[in-house]
């Protein structure tokens, strides 16, 4: 890949790990608003599909991610940190394509949904709590971790409480952190490709 946009393999995955990355909290944040300011405004059979679908985005953006780490050196600063979270988001992933797949039939009881989503968050806080173990190689990347927390941990306490207004209101500041973030990690993704390496497929990767 050498002289292409994509300079190295690792680039190339993750580059698109991060496209699908915003994508995805671009779609949770139009559906949860509009879920919000206009619950009656599209079918819930047309409602669970987009969701379905939003939480298959997430499954693609963690193989996307370890994708790209199979081609990072594990020389390379943060690498084991990183594999190791993003294990935890594949974990999460799943779970919440679950969680979404369940919800969307009618022969699973709501607890069982929530036990799913809640698992996948779970999963993202604890993904997120390993990505700042070590610090991040920039400015740029130490707040995209920390915003990446924030958010896993907004979206975990809205898990727990009943009030719904509340809970849809945090889900939403939830998914502007989120999406914040996403754009964080691809401005990282353009300072990496600045610097990697082909030869030795050497960058310092931004994963979420």
């Amino acid at each position: 890949m050498e002289g292409s946009f994509f300079r190295t393999r690792a680039l190339f995955w993750s580059f698109w790990a991060n496209f699908i990355f915003i994508i995805g909290m671009i779609g949770y944040l139009l559906m949860d608003g509009l879920d919000y300011m206009r619950p009656n405004l599209i079918n819930s059979t047309l409602t669970f599909a987009i969701y379905v679908i939003l939480a298959a985005i997430f499954v693609f953006n963690a193989f996307f991610q370890m994708l790209s780490l199979y081609h990072v050196h594990s020389s390379t600063h943060r690498y084991y940190i990183m594999v190791l979270s993003c294990v935890f988001d594949k974990i999460g992933s799943d779970a919440y394509f679950l969680g979404a797949l369940l919800a969307a039939t009618a022969f699973t009881d709501s607890k069982t949904v929530w036990t799913c989503n809640t698992v996948g968050v779970g999963a993202f806080v604890i993904g997120a709590v390993v990505n700042m173990m070590v610090r991040g190689s920039s400015m740029f990347y130490s707040l995209a971790n920390i915003l990446n927390l924030l958010g896993s941990l907004l979206y975990l306490l809205a898990a727990f409480l009943t009030l719904v207004p509340v809970t849809q209101i945090i889900v939403i500041v939830g998914d502007i952190v989120y999406l914040i973030d996403a754009f964080l990690y691809m401005t990282c993704w353009f300072s990496d490709r600045q610097s990697a390496l082909p030869q030795g497929e050497e960058t310092r990767l931004v994963v979420k």
